[in-house]
């Protein structure tokens, strides 16, 4: 196994779902699951910068949740407009798991972690740059829907990020986009 499979095996801490009502999705997983704490974060694809889609700029817009059950990060996505990989799912599959995420501990890891999938012929879909107040954020979804059924995420945040999302998973409600 490689050095940047290794590093990427140690790295998995997301699940994505797609869904059209943020609030109806968190509503079940907090009766159902006991996911209490979420941070929504409204339009947050709007300020994001580098927008790709499948190679082009990229026009989309969303909204996001994110949540804590255990160690795993849950992110709920809705599609607000523009051409995006939400977008397409909605239209193909419906509301559902959309990817899991691979979360890098900083930007030369990240790259580390893209070179590798790019050298594997693993098509980017989407990806964005978001600076934020508390942190920036890269990211980008590798279509590997015909291996696994999904895509795959791979991200990093840096700054006070990370800690703002220590304490969203110890259960605290703080905010990591605004």
């Amino acid at each position: 196994m490689s050095q940047v499979n290794t590093m990427l095996s140690k790295r998995f801490d997301q699940i994505c779902f797609v869904v059209e009502d943020l609030q109806q999705a968190m509503d079940f997983f907090s009766k159902t699951n006991g996911v209490e704490v979420w941070n929504v974060a409204e339009g947050l694809s709007q300020t994001q910068k580098e927008k790709e889609y499948y190679g082009q700029p990229g026009d989309f817009q969303f909204s996001c949740a994110y949540g804590f059950a255990g160690e795993t990060l849950i992110e709920l996505a809705r599609h607000d407009g523009g051409q995006s990989v939400y977008k397409d799912w909605l239209d193909e599959k419906g509301k559902g798991p959309h990817h899991i995420g691979f979360r890098q501990k900083d930007a030369e890891e990240y790259a580390q972690a893209e070179q590798h999938y790019t050298d594997l012929g693993i098509k980017k879909a989407m990806a964005g740059f978001f600076e934020g107040p508390f942190g920036n954020c890269r990211w980008a979804y590798f279509d590997t829907r015909d291996q696994i059924g999904c895509f795959t995420e791979l991200y990093y945040v840096d700054g006070e990020l990370n800690d703002r999302m220590a304490e969203l998973k110890s259960g605290k409600n703080v905010s990591i986009t605004d």
